[in-house]
């Protein structure tokens, strides 16, 4: 891995839950690390769906490994938050990973 190229810092963030002044339980995600990442574009999409054109942006992120990153998380990248859809391991030598996203509209 050249370090050089993980040049654009991202958050990784949690999905944690917690009772509002009502009782009910409420989503939220909060900031659980920060770390460098390579960012790579894959290309992106257009759909529609209930007859609205939606754009869907496909961006894979190198980060140096780590276990507590998992599909359950999420990415932040500036103001921009992405879904994790796959994790996968560079060469088994856990050094890095590869993190397959989608832009969360």
């Amino acid at each position: 891995m050249q370090a050089g190229k993980l040049n654009r810092r991202v958050i990784i963030q949690t999905k944690t839950t917690a009772a509002d002044s009502y009782g009910q339980m409420i989503e939220t995600w909060t900031d659980s690390r920060t770390t460098w990442a390579e960012v790579i574009t894959k290309g992106g999409t257009e759909f529609y769906a209930a007859q609205k054109l939606h754009a869907s942006t496909d961006t894979v992120f190198r980060v140096r490994y780590n276990d507590d990153i998992t599909v359950l998380n999420r990415l932040k990248y500036g103001s921009r938050i992405f879904e994790i859809l796959g994790i996968n391991e560079v060469n088994g030598m856990r050094t890095e990973m590869l993190l397959s996203c989608r832009e969360v509209a």
